[in-house]
């Protein structure tokens, strides 16, 4: 029996050492220029803080330097982030030391989902040895969990970025897990004081993890039926409250100190994710089905075809399940499923991120269903197919095949897409390499210029077509989400017979513009126009890098924006014609071309 424990320890521990290899794989994917923007918000505040001086000066938010006065996201990952740096010598303030700062978040964020990774295999393991059909099968579920949740394709993905999520995900599994303990344990303060301070980090983490309040008062109920010790319960309460709102602010202290700030931040927040706020990098939503959206994204992309299929199957299993014995710890993690599911399912802005703190739990959900029907075929066996013994063994391994190794193509197949330079490297070098120096470029706001740095190439080898916005200040880049106006098209043509080279890092704005005709229809034309090569510019090349593996390519096109847009995203080059020379106003009637938009 000890043998069979430490073979089976030493698996698991196999498990999470991959699980952490896998996702430090092409750590420097964008070879240090930062190409995601949340992440580079993150280390501009990062960078931008600093001890005060004096007591005074920490409690005044206004001019205290470690306020980061910025709650989008929580301040822990950037104090944390920020105390790493310090501890590592590194001076947050010197330029050089940004990406260094940048890679170690990455590491950091990397850590962190491999915990998660050992917090799935130990949740699927507690909740199976607590429920009297899967007893007999609790290594199992564990091992499977680990697993699954090892080659999970959105969880390798985002581990790559030191954005909030994989910390958030880390702290909401923890959270459960103790509240799952909690239910029938002995020690009731100490696991009650777990999930009080787990709590705590996920909020200040991310304040999206307040729905986490279902699951643990819905623990405290479970222990109170199970017990009926309702002094013992109160102090419960109590303690885990105490703990969860003192780390709260201890971690985020301005969300106190700057409560105005927090709560006006908190609340556009809240606002834009409902639609509230009509932002540019939104607009890809326009027309997407909530609930329908999210759930499209979990299954094809974000846990896999075959994960999440199972995953989905397997919530049916459990509420079946929950309906002969609602009184199952299997509750707990049920109700954080549907309560986070239910909110962040009915946004309007629908990142696939945001349902990152669902996927351990699905997953824990697949690798208990799978278990089961795993026993259910050797069932079958000694009841119906005793005359085919050798069709039970290939329908088990047929099973672990298509579940297993389905979610392992899936989650290697993305993770490939850092075994080549990103794409914005690629069309940057061709750019070198095809355009002559001092050419004219231009690009599309809300997404990055091309060329960047490569080698001892610099985006100073070409010019960067320059106007006066609305203001009066200089500008650079198309400004496509602009309303659509004649003006709008004045100056896209003006735009047009000046530059010699359109860039187009990502397909970020071609793919959501036309998603509103109605509000953008001069610029759905200006794209149709494009790439049909009738503005006088050329399509001259095009840089792509889908998920793939073993010569079969996933092409994630039509996947939510950003799991592709920042780290494998579709880079296109327009070149001039040589041939083509259309004056202003040939390029405005082309554009206006029964096309009816307001002058101004």
């Amino acid at each position: 029996m000890k043998r069979t424990i430490r073979w089976q320890n030493w698996i698991l521990l196999g498990l999470v050492c991959l699980s952490f290899g896998l996702r430090v794989y092409g750590l420097n994917w964008d070879a240090g220029q930062n190409f995601h923007p949340d992440e580079r918000e993150i280390l501009f505040h990062v960078t931008a803080l600093s001890w005060p001086t004096s007591w005074a000066q920490f409690v005044n938010p206004a001019t205290s330097p470690l306020n980061p006065q910025f709650f989008a996201y929580g301040s822990f990952p950037i104090y944390f982030l920020a105390l790493l740096g310090y501890l590592l010598r590194l001076d947050l303030h010197v330029a050089t030391n940004f990406v260094p700062l940048t890679l170690i978040g990455r590491v950091v964020s990397a850590l962190f989902d491999t915990g998660t990774v050992f917090l799935t295999g130990c949740l699927g393991g507690v909740l199976a040895n607590k429920t009297k059909q899967l007893q007999s099968y609790a290594w199992g579920v564990k091992l499977f969990a680990t697993a699954l949740m090892t080659f999970a394709p959105l969880d390798l993905q985002l581990s790559h970025f030191y954005t909030v999520d994989t910390l958030l995900v880390f702290f909401v599994t923890l959270t459960i897990l103790a509240c799952v303990i909690l239910v029938d344990t002995e020690k009731p303060l100490r696991w009650a004081a777990l999930a009080g301070l787990a709590y705590g980090l996920a909020m200040a983490t991310k304040i999206s993890a307040a729905p986490l309040v279902a699951p643990l008062l819905i623990a405290v109920g479970l222990r109170w039926y199970q017990r009926k010790e309702v002094l013992e319960i109160a102090v419960v309460l109590c303690w885990m409250a105490a703990l969860t709102i003192l780390l709260f602010f201890v971690t985020q202290p301005y969300a106190l100190l700057d409560m105005s700030n927090f709560i006006q931040q908190v609340s556009e927040q809240g606002s834009l994710a409902r639609g509230g706020l009509d932002l540019p990098y939104v607009r890809q939503f326009v027309g997407t089905i909530s609930f329908l959206y999210q759930g499209q994204n979990i299954i094809l992309w974000g846990l896999g075809v075959m994960l999440g299929i199972t995953s989905f199957v397997g919530l049916c299993w459990l509420f079946w399940m929950l309906c002969r014995n609602i009184f199952s710890p299997w509750l707990i993690i049920f109700s954080w499923i549907v309560v986070y599911g239910a909110i962040v399912g009915s946004f309007f802005v629908k990142f696939m991120r945001y349902m990152l703190p669902l996927y351990p739990f699905l997953v824990v959900v697949a690798a208990s269903f799978l278990v089961v029907m795993l026993h259910k075929i050797r069932w079958s066996r000694q009841n119906y197919l005793s005359s085919l013994d050798w069709i039970t063994p290939l329908l088990r391994i047929g099973l672990l095949l298509v579940v297993l190794g389905g979610t392992m193509f899936q989650g290697l197949a993305l993770l490939n897409v850092y075994s080549t330079p990103n794409t914005r490297i690629q069309a940057s070098n061709w750019i070198y390499q095809h355009i002559p120096r001092g050419s004219i470029l231009t690009y599309e706001q809300w997404d990055d210029a091309l060329p960047v740095t490569v080698g001892n190439h610099n985006p100073g080898e070409y010019i960067q077509q320059t106007y006066l916005d609305a203001s009066g200040q200089p500008a650079t880049g198309l400004d496509l989400y602009g309303d659509d106006t004649q003006a709008k098209a004045q100056k896209l043509a003006t735009f047009l017979t000046q530059v010699n080279v359109i860039t187009m890092p990502t397909d970020r704005l071609d793919k959501s513009i036309p998603r509103s005709p109605a509000r953008y229809p001069l610029t759905t034309r200006y794209y149709q126009l494009l790439f049909s090569g009738q503005l006088g510019f050329h399509l001259a090349a095009t840089f792509s890098n889908h998920p793939h593996l073993f010569g079969i390519t996933l092409d994630d096109s039509n996947a939510d924006e950003s799991y592709s847009v920042f780290d494998h995203p579709t880079a296109r080059i327009f070149v001039r014609d040589t041939h083509t020379h259309y004056t202003t106003l040939q390029l405005v009637a082309k554009l206006l071309d029964g096309i009816h938009v307001p002058a101004q």
